[in-house]
């Protein structure tokens, strides 16, 4: 649950950086705002998709030793 939090506060921070670009800049900046809005949506979810692969090698050697996974 914890990753789409993440997720709902980097759409909320791209949505901040469109709204921050087009009212107080007037869209001056829409190329520099687009590249942060990409970079922070490539960070995010290659942060949120390396937690979600360590969990679930985590899992997978949990089930090869013979633990109790839920």
């Amino acid at each position: 649950m914890k990753y789409i939090r993440g997720m709902y506060v980097s759409l909320v921070l791209i949505i901040l950086v469109i709204l921050v670009n087009t009212t107080f800049f007037d869209s001056e900046y829409s190329g520099i705002a687009t590249f942060a809005c990409l970079g922070l949506f490539i960070i995010v979810t290659a942060f949120i998709n390396a937690k979600q692969l360590k969990i679930s090698n985590v899992k997978k050697n949990l089930k090869l030793t013979g633990a109790i996974v839920k």
